[in-house]
């Protein structure tokens, strides 16, 4: 069925009064924490991929966005960028309908209303987005996650996430503003969740962030208690203590990140209302230095002093 620029297979029956939760690439899924939050909700529920855009090439510029080819046995496939929908069934609802967002390259508007004609089909009554972000905090203290909640009361045991209003200012993506779109025009619940990564590590996949993000959601969604993004996340940031012996430039940054964090936390302030931190100019130019390197560029904003 074509609903908007989308092809779709209706799942029957009818997901039950169902909640989307996306995230979109590469904006804000630094550490690819999006990708990695809606791999795990797909594995514990039931899901099934139900569809995508029916003519991607519409919205995306395939010299950026590269198709990959693919070898099985003597037969050769091609997979082509696109946006992901699946159906997730849980044993009582909401159901999900998880929304794999790729960032178009033209034709933004009609990329956003096609989503929107999609949550109107399936009757979708909140909207819940995603995703990661760098910022000037340490690897040694547990990770920041902040958001808002428009609509809806959120549980108070949202897994320590700091609700309120951003203060972020500088580029973003048009797909970035439909949660604003969805519930001013639409009048649907909407839930964002952003967890800070510590800007100095750019990992490929960063489970400790994408932990931090599922637990915010178990509280909504009961994913349980211990899930493996936990124990892999722990083993990653445990990896890089051991390594700041012999880099002392990356030691002094982590430092000053922790004493920041530590008096912020005893101040009570939220890190919405946090300003940039000034660093030495030897430490400013170590962070222009890995932002330069490979995978330092164009996956969404970052907050702090870069």
């Amino acid at each position: 069925m074509q609903i908007g620029a989308f092809e779709i297979d209706l799942p029957d029956p009818p997901l039950r009064d169902p909640h989307c939760v996306a995230m979109l690439r590469p904006w804000v899924n630094v550490g690819n924490v999006g990708a990695i939050a809606l791999g795990r909700l797909a594995k514990t529920f039931e899901s099934s991929e139900i569809g995508g855009l029916s003519r991607p090439g519409e919205f995306y510029d395939f010299t950026r966005y590269r198709p990959q080819m693919n070898l099985s046995g003597d037969r050769r496939t091609v997979t082509v960028p696109n946006t992901v929908v699946l159906a997730v069934r849980r044993e009582s609802p909401p159901d999900l309908l998880l929304l794999q967002m790729l960032e178009p390259h033209v034709r933004a508007e009609d990329y956003n209303d096609s989503v929107i004609v999609l949550l109107k089909q399936f009757g979708v009554s909140r909207y819940v987005l995603v995703g990661g972000m760098y910022d000037s905090v340490p690897h040694s203290r547990p990770l920041r996650v902040t958001g808002s909640a428009r609509g809806w009361d959120a549980p108070p045991e949202l897994g320590g996430v700091r609700l309120g209003r951003g203060n972020y200012q500088g580029p973003t993506s048009m797909t970035s503003g439909l949660t604003q779109r969805i519930h001013e025009e639409e009048g649907l619940e909407t839930l964002t969740l952003i967890v800070h990564l510590p800007l100095y590590l750019k990992l490929d996949d960063d489970f400790q962030g994408a932990s931090r993000l599922l637990h915010a959601l178990s509280s909504v969604y009961r994913l349980g208690a211990n899930l493996p993004e936990d124990e892999l996340g722990e083993q990653q940031y445990a990896q890089v203590t051991p390594a700041m012996t012999t880099n002392p430039e990356l030691a002094r940054l982590v430092e000053k990140f922790e004493r920041d964090y530590d008096r912020q936390k005893s101040d009570g302030d939220d890190a919405e209302d946090r300003s940039s931190v000034d660093l030495p100019a030897d430490v400013e130019q170590f962070l222009k230095e890995l932002e330069n390197g490979p995978g330092g560029e164009g996956e969404g904003p970052s907050s702090g002093a870069v």
